[in-house]
């Protein structure tokens, strides 16, 4: 008896060119490599294989580093609009990674406000039903 294998589904590709124009923006705005991957949720490993394979995105993305040379930052700035949906997923019930993530902001940020900021902590403690 022959058994017959059906190969995985193909993967849709997570690199897309909407992805990498997304990518190189941020680039551009003057986030790091390691911030702008992670804007769109890939790793470096994947912006690095890209860079190695395609000459014209090594390209781009050398002129979007060149603009902004020196002045390179980690993240995004948060904006009002972003916390305001951010606090309207976590009254819901969500985790607060994913009502971060629903709302465009990088989960990381939510932690450091959380350390700094004991009015934001107090707050996101009472959307989740728990107290300070």
């Amino acid at each position: 008896m022959t058994e017959h294998f059906s190969s995985a589904p193909a993967r849709s590709p997570r690199f897309t060119p909407e992805r990498r124009q997304a990518f190189l923006a941020h680039l551009a705005a003057g986030l790091t490599v390691s911030a702008a991957a992670a804007e769109i949720g890939i790793t470096t490993a994947v912006v690095y294989q890209r860079r190695t394979r395609d000459l014209a995105f090594a390209s781009a993305m050398d002129a979007a580093l060149r603009a902004t040379s020196g002045q390179r930052t980690k993240q995004m700035p948060v904006t009002q609009n972003q916390w305001e949906v951010f606090f309207t997923h976590l009254a819901t019930g969500v985790a607060m990674r994913q009502a971060a993530l629903a709302a465009g902001i990088r989960p990381e940020a939510v932690y450091d406000r959380r350390r700094t900021d004991k009015a934001f902590a107090c707050r996101t403690d009472r959307l989740r039903g728990t107290s300070r």
